[in-house]
């Protein structure tokens, strides 16, 4: 990672995570392809059993250290799920930015939702009411990822509705959320809008991105622009 770093952009990166300590500054494709090499390599295991060790010290708690090892779950084969979920759960609790959170996606996801999707999606709604902000937005985007779709839509939008924390990571996640469900399933999705029945801010950030979307019509935009919710700022 140090060595990575000479061919970053550090002041950038830390514009970009206001107050998130350890930043090098390793641009993202670096940081996959080094994951996609402990991986390849075979070293994952014992990579993992040294990134899950908690008594770094703050000057070896690099920022894209735990972004590799989202990036290393998300690319290794699971042979075996109940061990793949406890060091998933090892890695969201070391979750501290929108970028480490952001990093993961479920490896070989189609056949993973296919064999294991309740415990799956029972996983990442456990997170949902969670007190620490970044386990929260980690539950939101996941679902978001993965659990948009005819079945679980009318499920997903009520759990999206119950999130009550404040956190500004967590808010815009539910906004971003909010903004796909409208995309993919805007019927099911109209009410909680029409109705306003999030928060001020999460609302109308959701019609915001929403609108900024290509794939919405102007006229579906114009309508949604009207259910803005006028705020004292």
């Amino acid at each position: 990672l140090l060595e990575l770093a000479q061919w970053g952009n550090k002041p950038f990166t830390e514009r970009l995570h206001p107050g998130i300590p350890g930043v090098l500054g390793v641009r993202l494709p670096d940081l996959r392809a080094l994951a996609k090499h402990i991986v390849r390599s075979g070293t994952a295991p014992a990579y993992l059993e040294e990134a899950e060790r908690t008594e770094r010290s703050p000057e070896e708690d690099f920022m894209e250290a735990r972004s590799l090892q989202g990036l290393v779950l998300g690319m290794l084969p699971v042979s075996d799920f109940s061990d793949y979920l406890t060091h998933l759960s090892r890695w969201v609790r070391v979750i501290h930015s929108w970028s480490v959170c952001d990093s993961f996606s479920l490896p070989q996801s189609k056949k993973l939702l296919r064999e294991h999707g309740q415990e799956l999606w029972d996983f990442f709604v456990s997170y949902l009411q969670h007190s620490q902000e970044y386990r929260v937005r980690f539950g939101v985007v996941a679902l978001m990822q993965y659990f948009i779709d005819a079945e679980h839509i009318g499920e997903l939008l009520p759990l999206y509705l119950a999130v009550k924390h404040e956190g500004y990571y967590v808010q815009m996640a539910l906004a971003w959320a909010l903004a796909e469900c409208y995309t993919f399933y805007p019927t099911e999705t109209h009410p909680y809008l029409a109705e306003k029945r999030f928060e001020p801010w999460v609302h109308n950030k959701a019609i915001q991105k929403i609108c900024e979307s290509r794939r919405i019509d102007p006229d579906t935009k114009t309508l949604l622009k009207v259910l803005r919710i006028k705020t004292s700022k």
